[in-house]
Parts: C-alpha cells; sequence; structure tokens
C-alpha cells in the first residue's frame, strides 16, 4: 500500500509534497515528538495535541487512537490534523478534557502502541498564546498577483514552545509548519503568486502546541481577492492626419485561470495627451485565463502643425502605453498620403488554399511615405499579412499580401481590407468550402463572377441627406450565381446598403444604393466603394457641412 500524493496550493515554502511508500514487510521505528514525555498535564477545557514521528510514514487511518474512560472521544485525529499526517507521515491528534482526572491517551500502529499519561488539572501550567494578524487585512482588495503575508505572535509562561502549524481554516488543511522554542516566538507565512485560499474567503489558522502537548489556535480572515486585469496595447493606425479617427487596438487578458473558473469583466479606458483626457471606453468579458482584442478610438483634433502624444490604455489594474503621431494640417502633404488606387484577388478559392490580394498603391503627398500595409480579413478584423513599403512622392507602388485560409466545410463571404494608416480599401470574398456545396441553391457549385463599376452619385449632398450610388454588376463567369452587392463608405469601412443580386453568364443589371449621410459641421471627404464577392469600384465624395 502505498499513502497518496497530497497536493496543496499553497505558497512558495510549500508546494506538492509527496510521501514515501510503506510495505508490509518494512521495520517501523515510533518517536514521541509531543507531548515529549510519557507524562504530562493540560488544564481542563484547555486543548492538547499528539504526535509521533513514523518511519516509515503512515495513513490517517491505519493510526488506531484510544482514550481510556468515558472521555474516549475526547481526542480526535480527524481535524486539524488528518491532513497533517498525509502530507508528513506522522500520526497526530487534537482535543481537549473537559474535567479534572487522569486519562491514558494511546496511538497503536501496526500492532505499536505509544502512550500518554495526561493529568488534567488547574494547576497545570497554562495554554500557550497565540495572535494572528494578515497583510493586507480583510478590508482590503487585491488581485491574484499580489502577495500576502500572515503573521502569528505566540507565548509560553513555561518557555516550552515546540511547533506552530498552518491550516487553511475552513476545510482544515494542512499548509506548513514552523519549529519554536523558549517562550515567545513570531512566524510570518508569506504567498507567493497569489493569494492561495483567501481567493475563497477562506480564513487562516495557526495551531501553537509546546513541548508537554499544551495546544492554542487563532484565525484571521485574509483579503478579498479579484482576477488581475491585465492591458497590452497592440497596435495603432497612427500616424494620422488631424482630424481623423485615431485608433487603439489593446489586449485584454485576465489572469487568474487557476482560481476564477468564469467570465470576468474588464473596462478598459483609453486617456490621450501629455495632459491626460479620457476619450473612449469598452466592456468586454474575458474567460479567466484567456484574452480578448478590444478596438478604442477618438476623432483627432484639427491642427496646424504635427503633433506626437502619449496614448495609455487602462485597465482597474494595470496600463500600456505608446507614443502616436498625428500630422497637422500645413504639414500633411510633406509627409506622404498612400492611397490605395486599385486591389484584385484570387478569390473565389477553395478552403485550406491561399488567398492573395493585391494592390495598387499611390503617394499623393509631397513627401515620402514609409508604411506598413496591412491585410485585415473578417467581420471581427483581424490582420493576417504585413509589409513594409516606402514610395516617393507622385510615385505609385504594388504589394501583393495573403495567407492560407480556413479549410471551412462549407461556403464562407467576408471581407478583406489593404490598409495603409491613410487610406483603406474593402472587397468582399468568397472561400468556399471543402464539402463541394454550393452558394445556396442546392445545385452544383456556382462558378459566376461579379464585375462591379460605379456609373454616377449624386454628390456633392449636405449633411443629413440621401447619398445615392448608381452602380452596373455584370456576371463575367461562365454559370448563373446570385451574390450580394454592397456600398462600403468612410476611412474606417462601415457596410451601409446591401442588394441581392442574381444574374445569369453575360448578364448584367443597374443598381442603386444609397444611405443617409451623417450631419456634418464642416465639409467631409471620404471614399466610398461598391464591391461584390469578387471586385470592386471606388470614388471619393464630399458630404457638405451644415455651418
Amino acid at each position: 500500500m502505498r499513502r497518496r500524493e497530497y497536493v496543496t496550493a499553497v505558497g512558495s515554502s510549500v508546494g506538492a509534497i509527496a510521501t514515501t511508500g510503506i510495505g508490509g514487510a518494512q521495520t517501523r521505528t515510533l518517536k514521541r515528538v509531543f507531548p515529549a514525555e510519557r507524562t504530562t498535564a493540560v488544564r481542563p477545557g484547555d486543548g492538547i495535541g499528539f504526535e509521533i514521528a513514523a518511519t516509515p510514514g503512515v495513513e490517517p487511518q491505519t493510526a488506531d487512537w484510544r482514550v481510556d474512560g468515558p472521555d474516549g472521544d475526547a481526542i480526535t485525529p480527524y481535524d486539524p490534523f488528518y491532513s497533517y499526517t498525509y502530507v508528513t507521515g506522522n500520526p497526530a491528534a487534537s482535543g481537549q478534557f473537559d474535567e479534572s482526572g487522569t486519562h491514558e491517551v494511546g496511538v497503536t500502529v501496526d500492532g505499536t502502541t505509544i502512550a500518554w499519561s495526561v493529568e488534567v488539572t488547574e494547576n497545570a501550567p497554562a495554554a500557550p498564546s497565540v495572535d494572528v494578524t494578515c497583510d493586507p487585512g480583510p478590508d482590503a482588495t487585491i488581485t491574484v498577483r499580489d502577495d500576502v503575508e500572515v503573521t502569528a505572535s505566540s507565548a509560553d509562561e513555561s518557555g516550552l514552545l515546540r511547533r506552530l502549524f498552518w491550516q487553511e481554516g475552513r476545510n482544515a488543511t494542512y499548509v506548513d509548519n514552523a519549529a519554536l522554542s523558549g517562550s515567545t516566538a513570531t512566524v510570518t507565512y508569506a504567498t507567493s503568486g497569489g493569494a492561495i485560499w483567501f481567493i475563497g474567503g477562506y480564513p487562516m489558522t495557526a495551531w501553537v502546541v509546546c513541548r508537554d502537548g499544551r495546544l492554542s489556535s487563532a484565525r484571521t480572515e485574509g483579503p478579498s481577492v479579484a482576477a488581475f486585469r491585465d492591458v497590452t496595447i497592440t497596435g495603432t493606425n497612427a500616424p494620422v492626419r488631424s482630424g481623423d479617427d485615431l485608433v487603439v487596438d489593446a489586449e485584454i487578458a485576465i489572469d487568474g485561470d487557476s482560481t476564477y473558473h468564469a467570465f470576468v469583466e474588464a473596462e478598459p479606458d483609453l486617456i490621450v495627451g501629455h495632459d491626460p483626457t479620457h476619450v473612449d471606453s469598452e466592456t468586454v468579458e474575458v474567460f479567466a485565463g484567456n484574452s480578448e482584442t478590444v478596438r478604442l478610438e477618438f476623432t483627432t483634433a484639427t491642427v496646424r502643425n504635427t503633433q506626437t502624444f502619449p496614448v495609455r490604455v487602462e485597465t482597474r489594474h494595470a496600463a500600456s502605453e505608446t507614443d502616436v503621431t498625428v500630422i497637422g494640417t500645413e504639414d500633411a502633404e510633406s509627409h506622404g498620403s498612400l492611397e490605395v488606387r486599385e486591389m484584385t484577388t484570387n478569390t473565389p478559392v477553395t478552403g485550406g488554399e491561399r488567398l492573395e490580394v493585391t494592390a495598387t498603391l499611390e503617394n499623393t503627398g509631397d513627401g515620402p511615405a514609409d508604411r506598413d500595409v496591412e491585410l485585415v480579413v473578417g467581420d471581427d478584423p483581424t490582420t493576417v499579412d504585413t509589409q513594409g513599403v516606402t514610395v516617393g512622392a507622385g510615385e505609385t507602388t504594388t504589394v501583393t499580401l495573403g495567407y492560407e485560409t480556413y479549410p471551412v466545410e462549407n461556403d464562407d463571404e467576408f471581407p478583406v481590407s489593404v490598409d495603409t494608416s491613410d487610406d483603406t480599401a474593402t472587397q468582399s470574398v468568397l472561400v468556399y468550402g471543402r464539402s463541394g456545396d454550393d452558394t445556396g441553391d442546392g445545385g452544383e457549385r456556382d462558378e459566376a463572377t461579379f464585375a462591379v463599376s460605379i456609373t454616377g452619385t449624386n454628390v456633392p449632398v449636405t449633411g443629413g441627406e440621401w447619398l445615392s450610388v448608381a452602380a452596373v454588376a455584370e456576371n463575367v463567369g461562365s454559370a448563373p450565381g446570385r451574390h450580394d452587392v454592397q456600398l462600403v463608405v468612410g476611412r474606417s469601412p462601415e457596410v451601409v446598403d446591401t442588394l441581392r443580386v442574381s444574374l445569369e453568364p453575360g448578364q448584367s443589371q443597374r443598381l442603386s444604393l444609397g444611405y443617409e449621410t451623417y450631419p456634418v459641421a464642416n465639409d467631409d471627404t471620404f471614399p466610398i466603394v461598391v464591391r461584390s464577392p469578387h471586385a470592386s469600384d471606388r470614388r471619393t465624395v464630399t458630404v457638405r457641412g451644415t455651418d
């Protein structure tokens, strides 16, 4: 038979403790630890403890504790020392006698018995005293990354202090012990890397025992404990031009998976500027031990000169900071501006194949444009590829970005975007499911390919008025098909109108799309895109301000 391995979630001083196996043929030795002598004395109602050192160690249930007379249940091998025996292999027990008299207390292991004679009398020495405090205290709230120190101060007028036992106070789980001596002693137990049982609201108990077995205990409540809400800024769209939206992406991680098996709510705040100003916040629920990405943004002020300033994302426990640059109106041209002039893809592809996007970029500014061009995919935007480019004033360049698509079973249609930080172009793409299913009409796979073009708009319009876009969709593929054609507007692309179009091969259809513009105060110029899963066409429009 082997005693089980006993694992406790404790601090740096105790971890997982494996006990030694025993066999029937092994020679066992037993020795008194406390009371150290055969006879001892204790006052009525005071605690008394017993321990023997067993080599090899024993299971708690294999030690048979007996007390003579009617007080046979005054001593128990269970709380608080049952788990102590599991860890150490030393049989231990405790209890109290309420009436004066003399009692024989014994423990038998594999036929060997060790006994004590206990005189219960008012003339016995007083029980040791013990006081326990916790730092931080019960009124504090900490995180799982913070440490907790529990301090026990003990005294014995007979000068016989022997040992202090630390115990989690709700489940009577043994944690650690410390050797004592003399008349007074102070012992501190410090957790590391978390608040351990305090997370569950459990107290901490200290048991102090003397060489002659006299025993006392005290307990303390711990602080409240919260999961740690960590934050890391993962990217921005800086530099941006003054008046444009500055976007900050941040990862929110919840530290506490060993203690919180639930969703934890976090509310990151975006703080900007040398004179810190709160400009945005977001509420997100994250399962403990995992992370989620949030996007925070604000519209920058219109400034003449280029400015660089800090942006910081804060949670209640952590902060992450980076510097961003906003290009002033007088400097905008000299910094270059990388516009997306054309965008094509190799879709449709089958799930698991590489999807490639080729974009033609033009620097419309007076100075060089040094940018990281990103390929962003999905309705929950994810950057899947990045390429750095440097384009001289008035020059163009072509970039090809791509990634290996997920091997979906069914057809999947989603947006892909090329983002230069100055400009964004978006197009819907189609990834065929590997099951060979069609696009929804129950026949063979749709091989239709829709080309689209913008034929006119009613701009300029005044903010708050309807913006109309005329377009043509043509099926240039070899099979009939049905696809969505979308109107997408803005530098941060937003789908504002969608038409479902069915076309035979070679057939075309005139389309009318539109939306109600926002009542802006100042003139606003921005891109509009009409797109199908296979192609897109782009224009720049102006909405007049209401002022």
